[in-house]
């Protein structure tokens, strides 16, 4: 992401209301190498290059990608809204407040209406780093190259950020690649003078283009009262409304018996402060 802001929203519809290809492409372009993931039902540790034999080579982006797939198979159509996002450029954290009504197919009736806030942190994106999904990386290590897949070749080519993703698309963010290698082709020509131009001002592109970023980790953070609404829907947010009030009026009344005594010894002490402060 080059404009956290602005394209986070698009990011989330499409992990959580795209295809399966458009997830796998949007995990595999947004999220590092090694990147972890925390939610109060499952969490993702760091890990890279993890070899499977007969598989091939895995980080910790396979996990998160079979977790949003899970989420899709459980729930196909998703209802979300995003609320509010700021990020805090000075320790590149993103804050989104999220809403959304959570379905499962195969209960009846379910229907999870829920307010979460996702923290995410984000790393800036370097040259060396590798976004290529595990296929893509079997398919370079095997000895004889596989035949030409225009689709394939496409997806490859939008996790390493060589073209706009779905989700840089429907926000906006896309580049015409395509004007710029006209542009490089008119440059070209027999004197060395023009191609040093030509090199000088490609370096300068690469220059004032805007720093990429990846996210590094998510985290999910659900209220109490929210999260049990996946679990005890309705119901049982309102049982555990119940019994929080039940404990805010414990507060209470521990704090009106009990409160003369802690201000008493406070007191006390705040007193024989405040009297040796002034000697």
């Amino acid at each position: 992401m080059e404009n956290p802001t602005r394209e986070i929203e698009s990011v989330i519809r499409t992990l959580t209301q795209g295809t399966p290809d458009q997830q796998h492409d949007a995990i595999y372009r947004y999220f590092a190498p090694g990147a972890t993931f925390e939610h109060p039902f499952c969490r993702v540790p760091t890990f890279q290059k993890l070899n499977v034999p007969g598989l091939g080579e895995y980080d910790s982006r396979a996990l998160i990608a079979a977790i949003f797939r899970w989420y899709k198979i459980m729930s196909p159509k998703i209802d979300i809204e995003i609320e509010s996002c700021a990020h805090d450029e000075s320790t590149n954290i993103l804050y989104i407040t999220i809403f959304q009504i959570f379905s499962i197919w195969f209960i009846p009736f379910y229907r999870a209406p829920v307010r979460l806030t996702t923290v995410l942190h984000l790393t800036p994106a370097s040259t060396t780093t590798s976004s290529s999904s595990p296929s893509s990386s079997a398919s370079r290590d095997s000895s004889s190259p596989p035949p030409y897949d225009a689709a394939h070749e496409k997806r490859r080519a939008v996790q390493k950020g060589d073209e706009p993703s779905y989700a840089a698309v429907i926000a906006g963010e896309a580049e015409a690649s395509s004007s710029s290698g006209s542009k490089e082709a008119a440059a070209a020509g027999p004197s060395s003078s023009a191609s040093s131009s030509t090199a000088a001002e490609s370096t300068n592109t690469n220059e004032n283009r805007p720093r990429r970023y990846l996210i590094a980790t998510q985290q999910d953070l659900y209220q109490t009262t929210e999260f049990v609404k996946f679990v005890g829907l309705a119901p049982g947010s309102v049982v555990l409304n119940v019994l929080q009030l039940v404990a805010t009026l414990f507060c209470l009344v521990g704090a009106v018996l009990l409160g003369p005594v802690v201000g008493a010894v406070w007191g006390g002490k705040g007193g024989r402060g405040e009297g040796k402060k002034r000697v």
